[in-house]
């Protein structure tokens, strides 16, 4: 009986230890060094970076269920926004808003693809439909007041922001003033 519980100690260790998943996760670790001391030094290689990018999806692909592909998946996001490719972005960022129900970044996924879409992308109907659905998944989320405040200056000109901010300020004096 013994022997036998330590056979099957050992099969599921095996079965939990995949060495190509680690050896993926190393070459990945690897490759964010080699670029973060590049970038240090000002010589980022394009290259590198693109198959920076591959290896995270890559990985993300081949084991959707370990959460660090989320991970992968929203640096990668974080990548193509910083390439000015808001698109692309946002599709990485929805995979992980999609496919990882239970990842910390989840939140923030959501949240960064309305942004873009206000932003970068100049889309304010679905900026606003994605900020809405963050209120509504995540209603007492630490960032949902923000989103409430960016979801009602959406659309609005920086001037009428303004004129909105002293009227409320005025009537806030006033209120003070009767007290």
């Amino acid at each position: 009986m013994n022997k036998l519980f330590v056979a099957f100690v050992v099969v599921l260790a095996l079965a939990s230890c995949n060495p190509k998943q680690e050896w993926q996760k190393r070459s990945i670790e690897n490759a964010e060094k080699g670029l973060m001391e590049s970038a240090k030094k000002d010589k980022v290689d394009t290259a590198v970076v693109n198959a920076l990018l591959k290896d995270y999806e890559a990985y993300a692909d081949s084991y959707p269920n370990d959460t660090t592909g989320a991970n992968y998946l929203f640096k990668a996001a974080d990548f193509y926004r910083y390439m000015h490719k808001p698109l692309r972005s946002i599709e990485l960022y929805s995979k992980v808003y999609d496919k990882y129900p239970t990842a910390s970044k989840r939140p923030f996924a959501l949240f960064l693809q309305g942004f873009i879409y206000e932003n970068e992308v100049g889309n304010p109907y679905a900026a606003k439909t994605l900020y809405e659905k963050f209120l509504e998944v995540y209603p007492t989320h630490p960032i949902a007041k923000d989103v409430r405040t960016t979801l009602n200056s959406l659309g609005k000109t920086p001037e009428q922001l303004i004129q909105e901010f002293q009227e409320k300020a005025k009537i806030d004096s006033l209120v003070q003033a009767e007290k």
